[in-house]
């Protein structure tokens, strides 16, 4: 939940995530003490809200749960991301516009949002009519996973109820490089992650026993729906990074904000396939 005042811009927020960590799970938990894998991704980020609170309420999940490509990351910058949009969309702000406002205080992360904006021809949020006569819109998403700074913006229409995305944009500043090949390698291949978890991965789990047993009951990404991914590295100078991880997590939240535009509703689970879209088509 957050807090705004009377300009719209947000003065509070409050965060609590409530579950288990895979690191608690597998390396032991510490009375008392948050596990940092249930938290990473929505605390420590660096918008300037003036009044922070991110908590952990622990409760042990009934599944086994492990380790996932950017671990909690994977959720809780969908969370986070997709919240902020909610908090520009009540008080009347544009949500990259707001995010470049936030980070005034924050030139390398500012630095890096305008430079996916530019990569990407500019911002525009939508809905718009594309060159092929679709209905689309973007949404924009941030992380800062693993000692990397990723922004991300993510191109969308739908069709026949189904999301269709276009162009994935990537920014992502991992420090100091070397071998940029690798970075673009990583980048596209996390892309492919995130996208497949956005739009079709779920575990269902009956009595306590997964139903899927085999690919057939667990639908990943086909090449067909692979989006063209646009990568820029923006060197900084600060430590040295992740690459492996840190372009997966931007991906889900900017995917939903986008669809959000365009279906008139804010998107708060995955995958998007369990929604229903028909009748917003463009």
């Amino acid at each position: 939940r957050a807090g705004l005042d009377a300009e719209g811009l947000p003065v509070a927020l409050e965060a609590v995530a409530v579950g288990e960590g895979p690191t608690g799970r597998w390396f032991g938990r510490q009375p008392d003490k948050v596990d940092s894998s249930s938290v990473e991704g929505i605390a420590g980020k660096v918008y300037s809200i003036p009044n922070r609170h991110v908590g952990q309420v622990h409760v042990d999940d009934p599944a086994i749960i492990g380790f996932w490509r950017s671990v909690g990351h994977s959720m809780n910058d969908f969370f986070y991301e997709t919240f902020f949009d909610e908090m520009a969309d009540a008080g009347q702000q544009d949500p990259y516009e707001l995010r470049r406002r936030l980070l005034a205080d924050s030139p390398r992360h500012r630095t890096l949002l305008e430079a996916v904006a530019e990569l990407s021809g500019g911002w525009r949020r939508g809905p718009f009519i594309a060159d092929d006569g679709t209905r689309r819109a973007r949404g924009v998403a941030m992380a800062s996973p693993f000692g990397s700074e990723v922004a991300t913006i993510a191109e969308v229409s739908l069709r026949s109820g189904e999301v269709v995305v276009h162009d994935v944009w990537v920014a992502i500043d991992p420090g100091s490089i070397v071998n940029p090949a690798i970075i673009e390698a990583q980048v596209n291949s996390a892309v492919a992650l995130g996208l497949s978890s956005a739009l079709l991965e779920e575990v269902v789990y009956v009595d306590g026993m997964p139903q899927a047993r085999n690919y057939d009951g667990y639908p990943i990404l086909t090449p067909d729906r692979m989006p063209r991914v646009h990568v820029r590295i923006v060197e900084s100078g600060a430590p040295m990074g992740g690459i492996g991880e840190p372009g997966l997590p931007g991906v889900p939240p900017a995917i939903a904000n986008a669809v959000s535009v365009l279906a008139g509703r804010r998107v708060r689970s995955l995958p998007l396939s369990k929604h229903d879209f028909k009748g917003v088509d463009g």
